[in-house]
């Protein structure tokens, strides 16, 4: 008896981590008295991996012969995973540009021969902006999925602002009812994620009385607080 060739199957069952349905070929075989009954041990359900199918050649004289053909089955159906929904509520840390401690929630996921680990590449510390977190899910045959969940962060904090003391008993220039090159001082300005501009409103006279000058201090974010 010389059996058929080593051959390699795929799992052609959706959902299931066998194969079946298997076509093994068919063994030479000869005898001095007749043609020999044919038998072999291959399973209905043939696992992943390396299965061992041996046949056995069984002449009219109850003289047997057998040889072994080996099938190997692969896994080609990759974990099938669905990622938490993406995070738009979250807001940075106080007095830092950042948010941390986030909830991502937990991926659902799903194998035919089932998921070995499901890892994800979320940072520590989330900028604002949107991040985008990577998951990933790997079965017990190596196969991997991934998708991806977007985190966003919106910084909360405006900036602190301090304007410069009140200015008073100034005089008119020389001749003019209104005086001209006021130094105002400067604010004091602090942000969590850092300032971007400091603005005023002064003219470039000042009447007689008393005028107001409104400040603004802008964040890189965008906001904005006055004094």
């Amino acid at each position: 008896i010389a059996c058929p060739a080593d051959l390699t199957a795929v799992l052609d069952d959706p959902g299931k981590c066998y194969a079946t349905s298997v076509a093994l070929g068919t063994p030479t075989v000869s005898d001095n008295c007749g043609t020999p009954t044919v038998t072999n041990d291959a399973p209905a359900q043939f696992p992943t991996g390396i299965t061992v199918v041996t046949w056995t050649a069984t002449d009219a004289g109850g003289l047997t012969a057998s040889c072994t053909q080996n099938v190997t089955v692969v896994d080609t159906q990759a974990p099938v995973m669905t990622c938490p929904a993406d995070i738009t509520t979250a807001t940075t840390d106080p007095g830092l540009c950042y948010a941390t401690g986030i909830t991502l929630g937990t991926p659902v996921t799903s194998d035919n021969c089932g998921v070995a680990n499901v890892t994800n590449d979320a940072p520590a510390q989330y900028p604002v902006g949107t991040t985008s977190v990577t998951w990933s899910a790997i079965d017990i045959n190596g196969l991997s999925s991934t998708c991806v969940q977007k985190v966003t962060v919106t910084d909360a904090e405006p900036p602190v602002i301090t304007c410069p003391a009140d200015i008073t008993g100034l005089a008119p220039d020389a001749g003019s009812c209104y005086a001209s090159g006021v130094l105002l001082g400067s604010v004091a300005a602090s942000d969590n994620c850092g300032i971007a501009s400091v603005t005023n409103d002064a003219p470039a006279q000042f009447p007689i009385g008393t005028t107001t000058v409104t400040w603004t201090v802008t964040d890189n974010n965008g906001l904005k607080s006055t004094c």
